[in-house]
């Protein structure tokens, strides 16, 4: 082989590792999540925020008996529940999932599902091998959560989709933004309806929207439901760093993607899940 040649592999395979070194570390702005699939494209970016934490992140120690789930359909607000979490009581949140992102970003235990960690992610039904004790499950307006992770797919976790691609069409001359509202929504009603159906252990149920309006209240009624004491200054300080870096900002003031049959059809799965809801807490005798 000719010293050509092995000096334009040798420079290959320098752009393939590096290229691989800068997947892992960006898609917080730009590239796609590693837990979901997704066709559209994405453009990475180099910024690297950090992130100010109260406390040294460690695992839990003993590790618990019961695993809590943290559940959500995506664009729910569940990375910055774990931020939270983790800010005020310095235990790592894990995840069934592995984002590279998230994990150099403030969330090493990335891929975690065990007791050592204070909480466990997932966007999925109630497992069949009964891994999770109890769930907290964080429930966001459809509209919201919808356009949050159509945003995600385009941009990463805190980038905001180009208004282009709402307009982008299929082969079937229909619109791609709403053949995905259409299908998402499905999604979004059958995540909550399983859990509030067919998970055998005790549920929490927090509304993203009260979340933000009440922050300490909820988050302090969540560490009870974990049965897990913070100090006075230990939720002074997650208040004080609350925003953290993971709640998308930008967002279109003169653009509304959704249709008047999109929000009818929101309306309507919306208000089925708050019947679900209420038939819940009704015989569960809990009024989250």
């Amino acid at each position: 082989m000719s010293r050509r040649w092995i000096f334009l592999l040798a420079a290959i395979v320098a752009t393939v590792h590096f290229s691989i070194i800068i997947v892992m570390l960006s898609p917080l702005y730009g590239a796609k999540n590693s837990y979901y699939g997704g066709s559209y494209a994405n453009r990475l970016s180099l910024r690297q925020p950090n992130v100010n934490w109260c406390k040294e992140l460690r695992f839990r120690i003993p590790p618990s008996n019961s695993v809590v789930a943290l559940v959500s359909y995506p664009g729910s607000g569940n990375t910055w529940l774990r931020y939270l979490l983790q800010q005020v009581t310095g235990i790592m949140t894990g995840s069934i999932y592995m984002d590279y992102g998230l994990r150099v970003h403030g969330f090493p235990a990335e891929n975690v599902t065990n007791g050592s960690v204070l909480v466990v992610k997932t966007h999925e039904g109630p497992p069949s091998d009964h891994k999770f004790q109890a769930a907290i499950l964080l429930i966001r307006n459809p509209r919201d959560a919808i356009l949050a992770d159509f945003n995600r797919i385009h941009k990463g976790h805190i980038g905001t989709a180009p208004k282009s691609a709402f307009k982008r069409k299929t082969r079937e001359h229909k619109s791609d933004w709403a053949t995905y509202v259409s299908i998402e929504l499905r999604s979004w009603e059958s995540t909550h309806k399983h859990w509030l159906n067919n998970f055998p252990g005790p549920i929490h149920i927090v509304f993203y929207e009260t979340l933000v309006d009440r922050t300490r209240q909820t988050l302090q009624g969540i560490l009870d439901f974990l049965n897990h004491t913070v100090t006075e200054e230990d939720m002074n300080c997650a208040m004080y760093n609350k925003e953290g870096i993971y709640r998308r900002r930008k967002k279109y003031r003169d653009f509304d993607p959704f249709t008047p049959n999109m929000y009818a059809a929101l309306e309507t799965v919306r208000n089925r899940v708050r019947d679900m809801v209420t038939d819940y807490q009704r015989t569960h005798n809990r009024t989250e």
